[in-house]
């Protein structure tokens, strides 16, 4: 018998089955102790909701960055210098990673060419757990994407709106990433 026989096992051929229940479960935890930690910062403070969505930004920004590096080594994926290349990657091997599908599309603003969309029409994080107020779990898939486009080398702002119809209702929970980079010339 080997002493260490789990050493031996190659990490790019273990594809480990996620439990989203679990991991919806330990999220919407840690989402509603924030929010009352937040809750309890206002009344005694009088701080606003943006601590909160820039705790959730924060948290997804180290989670994204970790996610590319093991991804990338599972995938054997090589740095890629072309930003549409990378936004390939993230809607269709990362996301698969992260969610067990493909996102919907990947789409260029026309009338802004630094900004990229992501549609995802039912987002894993905000299936079973909804917006509070001005807090939304989608502000940690926010900081996902950016700590992800950030440690491959590429700098930008990530925000989120929900799919509208034309009279203006929402589609909740039908999502749009909006990806904004900072420099022109990283495009």
């Amino acid at each position: 018998m080997k002493k260490f026989q789990f050493l031996d096992k190659n990490i790019r051929q273990q594809r480990p089955e996620l439990n989203f229940c679990t991991f919806n479960y330990i999220f919407a935890e840690y989402f509603h102790s924030i929010s009352r930690y937040i809750c309890y910062l206002k009344r005694k403070h009088g701080n606003d909701y943006d601590e909160m969505n820039s705790k959730m930004e924060q948290l997804g920004v180290s989670v994204g960055i970790r996610l590319y590096e093991v991804v990338s080594l599972r995938e054997r994926n090589k740095r890629e210098t072309k930003l549409v290349e990378q936004l390939r990657f993230i809607q269709g091997i990362f996301w698969k990673h992260l969610f067990g599908r493909q996102a919907e599309s990947i789409e260029r603003l026309k009338d802004r060419p630094n900004d990229y969309l992501i549609r995802d029409e039912n987002p894993l994080l905000l299936k079973y757990i909804s917006e509070e107020g001005h807090i939304s779990p989608a502000q940690f898939m926010c900081g996902i994407l950016k700590g992800v486009l950030n440690a491959s080398g590429f700098t930008c702002q990530v925000s989120y709106q929900f799919k509208t119809d034309e009279r203006g209702v929402s589609y909740y929970p039908h999502t749009v990433f909006i990806l904004s980079f900072e420099d022109a010339r990283d495009l």
